[in-house]
């Protein structure tokens, strides 16, 4: 961007990138936009390879001066081939995936600025007969907020798809191997996945807008751009009929009418070093079709964030666990596609990832006993995650079981608002076993959505100073069966990325 003014914000969740000034203001409304770009694609022997990418996505038809233009998750599909999957198994039934970026730019008449779209995944797509793939990939857009007058152009640029490619699964036969878990090798398997990058330029004579928000004219109100048009599918977006909410990016959680808006926070980034290490825990694992075949990759880092609530049974509470209104909140890594599963035929598919995370201290105040005010923080203490998702034929099928081992320790407790020294080490006394369950639609890993949980609280250990026992009374108030656990995670993005704010279950 021009220094010369900085009129034009580029925020991702909130944190500025390109230098740019922040403004503040509400966010315009959406509409659908939908553009079909020629692409040139350069595989991995060279050459050059024409391609039709198309875009989906929503963006407002006007915005106001000072008004936060949010867009909706943006959705990008393309058949490869000719080429395009040189280097990776194209026999009909491998599979590709991986992770995409375009390096797209946002400009106001005079100014302009970089708008990088990053940390687009998507789920494995399966090699047709004739040697070609369909990939989709989709991902967060950041928001810009116009600070002069004049239309926003948001235009496409160069794209690059990082794939990683695996062999069909073997076919059912009559006889299966002894372990299933380990089949004997096949010598045109590789033993581990290939993958190639891929580049592309978006092709001479081609209208690379992607969406055009009529912008404010000099009095601040929204002026009345062209809106784009309709020139055959390879050029313009053109923004719908207005929506109802706030894009997903930095969206604020629906208030009753006449309610002021409840700020979100912001998802700290996860570090682009801090790749997840653990492994698959194998006592989560669950056990798929005889004769399948499991292949190990080396995974696609992503991140994303959860927020839930937890209640107490006992005390008949709540407890807000990364609650999406402090300033910022914590985020979980995740090594998506550690392994996948192919059953016998390609019926079964499975999907083994691994998460990394910590979450902040949640404070909460009960009735303890039915009458007693009892304030009190809570430390979670988490292990890596385990992730499993399932699905038998049609996408109607998919379910996930993600399981960890969470302590809780507790301090700064106050009783009727007086300090009670429960010492540091107020704890429970073996790890919770947590398993969490979502089902399509409700849930899918890169999409996100709800996981749910009953689980159970251990007695507590460690509580009380100078000889003074109080395990007896937070293993009565608290430990126990029954505490429900509703969380809401956001769609994974891949590093480096900021993840969206999930809104706060709607029960807790």
């Amino acid at each position: 961007m021009s220094p010369r003014t900085g009129r034009l914000t580029v925020i991702a969740l909130g944190a500025l990138v390109a230098g740019l000034l922040p403004a503040s203001g509400s966010a315009a409304q959406e509409g659908t936009v939908s553009v079909s770009v020629g692409y040139v694609c350069e595989p991995a022997d060279g050459g050059a390879v024409d391609t039709t990418v198309e875009f989906t996505g929503s963006f407002p038809a006007s915005v106001a001066s000072g008004e936060a233009i949010r867009p909706g998750d943006l959705t990008m599909s393309a058949t490869l081939g000719g080429g395009l999957l040189d280097g990776l198994p194209a026999e009909e039934g491998a599979t590709v995936a991986g992770s995409a970026s375009v390096a797209m730019s946002v400009a106001q008449e005079r100014e302009s600025a970089d708008y990088p779209w990053t940390g687009a995944t998507g789920e494995p797509a399966q090699v047709a007969a004739d040697g070609t793939a369909t990939v989709s990939f989709s991902g967060g857009m950041s928001s810009a907020t116009p600070g002069g007058s004049g239309d926003v152009v948001f235009t496409l640029g160069p794209l690059t798809l990082e794939l990683q490619g695996n062999p069909a699964a073997p076919g059912d036969t009559s006889t299966p191997p002894a372990d299933p878990a380990s089949p004997p090798a096949d010598p045109t398997v590789p033993g581990d996945p290939a993958a190639t990058t891929l580049t592309c330029a978006v092709a001479d004579g081609q209208d690379a807008t992607l969406a055009t928000v009529a912008g404010p004219d000099g009095s601040g109100t929204p002026g009345g751009g062209d809106g784009g048009g309709d020139n055959g599918g390879t050029g313009q977006g053109t923004p719908g009929a207005t929506g109802t909410g706030p894009g997903s990016a930095g969206a604020g959680v629906e208030t009753a009418p006449g309610d002021e808006p409840v700020e979100t926070g912001v998802v700290e980034p996860c570090p682009p070093d801090q790749r997840p290490t653990a492994e698959l825990d194998p006592d989560r694992l669950i056990e798929p079709p005889e004769g399948s075949r499991i292949i190990d990759l080396p995974g696609v880092y992503t991140c994303t964030a959860a927020v839930g609530m937890v209640n107490s049974r006992k005390l008949n509470g709540a407890l807000i666990v990364n609650d999406p209104h402090a300033p910022t909140l914590d985020s979980v890594r995740v090594l998506l596609n550690k392994q996948m599963v192919y059953g016998p035929g390609n019926i079964y598919r499975g999907t083994r990832n691994v998460a990394e995370f910590t979450l902040p201290d949640a404070e909460a105040t009960f009735l303890a006993y039915g009458f007693v005010p009892v304030s009190a923080k809570v430390e979670f203490t988490n292990g890596p995650m385990t992730i499993v998702t399932e699905q038998f034929g049609g996408i109607e099928t998919n379910e996930t079981t993600a399981g960890f081992y969470q302590s809780l320790r507790v301090h700064d407790v106050k009783v009727n608002g007086v300090p009670l020294d429960v010492g540091g080490d107020c704890r429970t006394s073996t790890p919770i076993d947590v398993v969490l369950k979502g089902k399509y639609p409700e849930y899918q890993v890169f999409t996100g959505g709800t996981l749910r949980s009953l689980v159970t609280v251990p007695p507590f250990t460690g509580c009380g100073t100078g000889g003074e026992d109080l395990d007896p009374i937070f293993t009565s108030a608290l430990s126990g069966p029954g505490n429900y656990v509703e969380l809401n995670q956001s769609r994974l993005c891949t590093i480096p990325c900021s993840p969206d704010v999930p809104e706060l279950p709607a029960h807790g």
